[in-house]
């Protein structure tokens, strides 16, 4: 009988990830079946941002870091990797869906290959997600049509500060520096005038 999942703070959820014995599907994988986070404790962590998405660090070492990413209505992803690095989503606020891409005829010399949209899924307060390691290159999305904010939690193992962004329409790639907006609920230089709780 599989165990019952328990609110927790994120402080005691990040306790908790820390004590794993690894960042692994067999560790990271029950942990989230079984820990949800109380969506009041992520309160110094959540800004948001008419004009993206933003990208919160909560905790970070050498194995891993945890992120919350905060959606305004409608906002979306560019389709990315992660660098090789395993990642695991849950969405403590609202949902989000989650598409997945098959990367083709990729020419590392011209920058270009082309996507095929694949297998698409819902992320909710009680279904986290595993981005797919065959199948890592990805869109997350809060539609318009939900009109609700999102927050979700992204774990990665290993940290990582760039990845790799693809354009659909016009079949390409580049690397792209990634920023925090805030550091364990301190917001990042310049940051404060554009956003909102």
């Amino acid at each position: 009988m599989a165990e019952t999942a328990r609110l927790v703070g994120i402080d005691e959820f990040v306790k908790g990830l820390a004590g794993l014995p690894g960042i692994a599907p067999a560790t990271v994988n029950p942990f989230l079946a079984t820990h949800r986070v109380r969506p009041e404790t992520l309160q110094p962590y959540t800004f948001f941002s008419a004009a993206s998405y933003t990208r919160n660090l909560i905790f970070k070492n050498d194995l891993c870091e945890l992120i919350a990413i905060c959606w305004e209505i409608g906002q979306a992803s560019r389709i990315h990797n992660h660098r090789e690095q395993q990642c695991w989503m849950a969405v403590p606020i609202g949902k989000l869906k989650n598409q997945n891409y098959r990367v083709t005829d990729r020419d590392p010399a011209k920058k270009t290959c082309r996507l095929t949209a694949s297998r698409s899924s819902l992320i909710t307060p009680t279904s986290p997600l595993e981005v797919d390691q065959d199948e890592p290159v990805h869109q997350v999305l809060n539609l318009a049509e939900w009109r609700e904010r999102a927050v979700s939690l992204h774990l990665y193992s290993r940290p990582f500060s760039t990845c790799e962004v693809y354009s659909l329409e016009k079949g390409t790639y580049c690397d792209v520096p990634l920023y925090y907006t805030s550091e364990y609920g301190k917001l990042s230089a310049g940051e404060a005038a554009t956003l909102s709780r």
